[in-house]
């Protein structure tokens, strides 16, 4: 075992890019709000940002490129890892993101300022729960030394008791994989293909057959992935209590979820179980009752330091854009009990508006086919039925800022698209207007980055510049048709929000 594996399980393997929404400023202001926690920084164009577990860089360098004002940090264990986020962010022009190997158990409050600048937000997303006690204790104590009063963390972990199911499920194929051949990404595979053999004899002690297909396919897909999620022996769902107790120390309290619709009571518990929520002895903790009726395996919580109420004021304030063209645009949020859907005035109402550009949600709130809905409303349905994103400033489009944004690109397709297009899975567009990014595929994300460099949104001169079908005018014509309707659904978009004219 290396000493890096006695930090991380998977310290050996290189992880899959990855580019988390929720990390996104405004959705952490506005998922803050909602909880009426307030959160509203001063300089919203100079802020410094630490990825822990920044993997290959890809949340980091979108981050950065979406913000040129920010001082934006990616911190990782396996310095293949930096090394590669490196070259992301030097070959994308991205040159206020920078990159650090570091173990984070070997963090103290003495030394934490050698290493890191005072931190107004700290992303900490799939570490907590796959690393030991040493590595948390070194987090709370770098996030008491360098997390800002007024600062938040984004932490997302594997839950209890959702995770609950795998417990016993991960413990059998970490300990099968030790013993079978092949590199980690085959014997973990082999592994799990092998308990989950086992479900045929019907164990009382294995995930339901819903989940185990769903951990098969993954490790399929994502050999890497598999391997970060589940051959360590450090691997340990956390209760919310526990997690919240855990940072004490760094002075932090609990100012919301990321994802606020799936923690709502009023839309995920029927009126009984909401009655038995009200009646349980006041000694368990709410979030402890709330997961044990929410299907909340993956939790994203937002802890800020030094907690303050009236963030529900923000809503007003904040602005939205529609992601899709109207027409292709459902607002609507899935329940267990159900649909959740506006009244048809409401949504015509919303979407006319919205397509006419980025509005406020006093704005919004202010139609009058709207009059019965608030603020929360609003903010609840469009962002949470991914119908808007919340905006971090306003649009602004800026030629000067095209060639860096088209190289930062160029450089994430070299880098990401070939596993991004055998996973299907997003990579990100830099959008400056949502100080983060705006997922899309890599298909999507050479369009967008041919319109930045200059070329007209004509499917013909794109389909030469990006296909470049030699001879073959069936392949030109399916190439010009693909590209003329992605232009269709995802111009309008760019355009409200600045990336183009």
């Amino acid at each position: 075992m290396t000493d890096a594996k006695s930090r991380y399980g998977a310290a050996d393997v290189r992880y899959v890019a990855a580019f988390q929404p929720e990390s996104a400023p405004a959705r952490l202001r506005l998922a803050l709000a909602m909880a009426d926690t307030w959160w509203n920084p001063p300089d919203p164009e100079r802020m410094t940002v630490l990825d822990i577990g920044c993997g290959r860089g890809l949340s980091a360098c979108l981050l950065a490129a979406a913000n040129p004002g920010w001082d934006v940090i990616g911190l990782d264990l396996q310095p293949v890892h930096i090394e590669e986020a490196r070259e992301v962010a030097r070959q994308g022009g991205i040159d206020n993101a920078r990159f650090i190997e570091a173990d984070l158990a070997e963090l103290t409050e003495v030394n934490s300022p050698d290493l890191l600048p005072e931190l107004d937000v700290v992303i900490c997303h799939g570490v907590w729960s796959w690393v030991p006690d040493p590595v948390r204790d070194g987090i709370v104590r770098m996030l008491k030394s360098r997390l800002k009063p007024g600062g938040v963390i984004l932490l997302g972990y594997n839950a209890l008791p959702g995770y609950a199911d795998t417990l016993h499920f991960q413990r059998l194929v970490d300990e099968a994989a030790r013993s079978l051949p092949g590199d980690d990404a085959q014997r973990g595979l082999a592994a799990i293909e092998a308990i989950v053999a086992l479900r045929e004899q019907a164990p009382l002690y294995l995930p339901e057959p819903r989940v185990l297909e769903h951990i098969v396919n993954a490790a399929r897909n994502a050999p890497a992935y598999m391997v970060h999620e589940w051959l360590t022996s450090f691997w340990r769902p956390a209760y919310h209590a526990d997690v919240a107790r855990a940072l004490v120390p760094a002075r932090l309290e609990y100012g919301g979820t990321a994802r606020p619709a799936g923690s709502m009571p009023e839309l995920q518990l029927n009126p009984e179980q909401r009655a038995a929520l009200a009646a349980a002895p006041a000694g368990i903790a709410r979030e402890t009752l709330l997961d044990t009726f929410l299907a909340r395996r993956f939790r994203t919580d937002i802890f800020i330091r030094g907690r303050r109420p009236g963030g529900r004021a923000l809503l007003g304030p904040t602005m939205l854009a529609l992601t899709a063209p109207a027409d292709r645009t459902k607002i609507e949020i899935v329940t267990p009990s159900g649909t959740l859907e506006l009244k048809p005035p409401q949504r015509d109402a919303l979407l006319e508006a919205l397509s006419d550009g980025p509005k406020t949600i006093a704005e919004l709130a202010d139609l009058p086919a709207c009059a019965t809905l608030n603020h929360i409303d609003i903010a609840l349905m469009l962002v949470e039925s991914q119908a808007a994103e919340p905006l971090w400033r306003a649009p602004r489009h800026d030629p000067a800022d095209n060639a860096r944004l088209a190289r930062c690109c160029d450089s994430l397709l070299r880098h990401f698209a070939p596993e991004a297009s055998a996973m299907r899975a997003p990579i990100g567009v830099p959008i400056a207007a949502m100080g983060s990014a705006l997922p899309v595929g890599a298909s999507e994300l050479a369009l967008c980055g041919a319109l930045l460099s200059g070329l007209p949104p004509d499917p013909v001169v794109l389909s030469r510049h990006l296909a470049r079908p030699q001879g073959d005018e069936d392949a030109r014509a399916r190439a010009e048709t693909g590209i003329a309707q992605v232009l269709e659904g995802l111009l309008p978009t760019w355009r409200a929000m600045g990336i183009l004219p």
